[in-house]
C-alpha cells in the first residue's frame, strides 16, 4: 500500500513506513478488525495474545525497577538541605544558594517523588517549586539535560507546519478559520494539534467516557477574566480536572498571564503561552503525574516529536501519521 501511495508512508525514523496501518497487532487495519471481532459470538472469539510492543514495554519496565534499586544512596545531609530550603523564603541574597542546594538534593527529591505522593504533598515539602517556578525547568533539565530546550527552540517553525497539516482535516480547518490573522498563532497551532489528535473515548478509573474536541481543550487551558482571584479559581476547579492544566488570565485569545494549576495550587508560568506550555509539560515529569486522558495523543506527540523524551516507535499510529504529515509540509 505504501509503495503504491508514497504519500501515506509513515516517515518516522527507524520504521519501514507501514506500521500505522499494521504492525504486530496494532494499527488502523487491526483497529478495524477489532471492531469486526466484537460482533462475533462469544464461542468464536479467540484469546488475545500480547503484541511484541506490549512484551517489550513489560521487559523495559522490569529493567527500570532494577535500575531504580541501584540508585545512589541518600547522604545524611540531604534532609538538612531540604529543611533549609523549605524554611528559608527566597530572597535576592539567597536564591543562588537555593538553586545550588536544589541541584545537590536531586536524587533525594526524586526518590520521594517516585514514591507517588500527591502534588500538594510535594509542594508542601519543596515549596520553592511554587514561589521559584524556574526550579521546575531546572528539575526537568536534571532529568533530561539534552532535551530541556527542545520545545522553545523548535516550536516557532513547527507551529506553522502543524496549522498547514491540520487544514487537511475538516474539523481542524473549522477551528483554524475561527482565528483572525492578528490572533495568537501559538494558540491556533495548539488548538489544531489537539483537534487533529483528539481522543474521543477516554478511560477514567476503568470507566469509558466520551469527550468532545471542544471539551478536551479545557484540560489544556481555561480562561478567567482579569481581576479574578487566581488562588480562589484554582481551589474552585472542578474535580474532573485532576491533571495539571493552564489558567489564562484575561481574554481567551489574548491572555495577559498564565498559571499552572497543580492539584489546587496555582504556580506562575509567565506571560507567554509557549513558555507556559513548556512549563506545564515539564510539570508532568517533575511531579510524576499522568497526562490527562483527553489529551493523551496531544501530549505524546509533543513528547515524542518535539521534546524527544519518548520513543516515537511506542506512540499510536495516528500520532505518527500526523507527525509524518507535519514533516512533509514545506514552508
Amino acid at each position: 500500500m505504501v509503495q503504491m501511495f508514497p504519500a501515506v508512508k509513515d516517515t518516522t525514523p527507524g520504521l519501514e513506513g507501514h506500521e500505522h496501518f499494521y504492525n504486530n497487532g496494532s494499527g488502523f487495519l487491526e483497529y478495524k478488525l477489532k471492531n469486526s471481532r466484537m460482533s462475533l459470538p462469544q464461542d468464536k472469539k479467540k484469546r488475545k495474545r500480547r503484541s511484541r510492543q506490549e512484551l517489550e514495554v513489560a521487559a523495559k519496565s522490569a529493567k527500570t525497577v532494577v535500575a531504580e534499586d541501584e540508585e545512589e544512596p541518600i547522604t545524611p545531609g540531604d534532609q538538612e538541605k531540604v529543611d533549609w530550603m523549605r524554611y528559608s523564603p527566597p530572597t535576592g541574597d539567597n536564591q543562588k544558594k537555593h538553586r545550588d542546594l536544589f541541584i545537590d538534593t536531586f536524587s533525594f527529591r526524586r526518590k520521594i517523588i517516585n514514591g507517588s505522593p500527591t502534588i500538594t504533598d510535594v509542594l508542601c515539602q519543596f515549596p520553592r517549586l511554587q514561589d521559584m517556578p524556574e526550579l521546575i525547568n531546572l528539575e526537568f533539565q536534571l532529568l533530561y539535560p539534552d532535551q530541556c530546550d527542545n520545545f522553545i527552540s523548535r516550536w516557532g517553525r513547527m507551529k506553522e507546519q502543524i496549522i498547514l497539516a491540520g487544514e487537511g482535516n475538516a474539523s481542524v480547518l473549522v477551528q483554524i478559520q475561527k482565528f483572525q490573522p492578528d490572533d495568537n498563532r501559538d494558540l491556533c497551532a495548539l488548538t489544531a494539534l489537539a483537534f487533529a489528535l483528539h481522543k474521543s473515548v477516554v478511560q477514567v478509573r476503568g470507566t469509558s467516557t466520551s469527550s468532545s474536541r471542544e471539551n478536551s481543550l479545557l484540560f489544556l487551558v481555561q480562561s478567567i477574566p482579569e481581576g479574578t482571584d487566581v488562588e480562589a479559581a484554582a481551589k474552585a476547579k472542578k474535580p474532573v480536572y485532576q491533571q495539571p492544566f493552564l489558567l489564562a488570565l484575561g481574554p481567551a485569545r489574548r491572555p495577559v498571564q498564565y498559571f499552572a494549576v497543580l492539584d489546587k495550587v496555582a504556580v506562575p508560568c509567565g506571560t507567554s503561552l509557549i513558555t507556559a506550555i513548556d512549563r506545564l509539560f515539564k510539570c508532568h515529569f517533575v511531579f510524576n503525574v499522568h497526562y490527562s486522558p483527553a489529551l493523551l495523543h496531544f501530549w505524546h506527540f509533543i513528547a515524542a516529536f518535539i521534546y524527544e523524551v519518548l520513543d516515537p516507535h511506542t506512540v499510536k499510529p495516528i500520532i505518527r501519521s500526523f507527525a509524518s504529515s507535519v514533516r512533509a509540509v514545506e514552508l
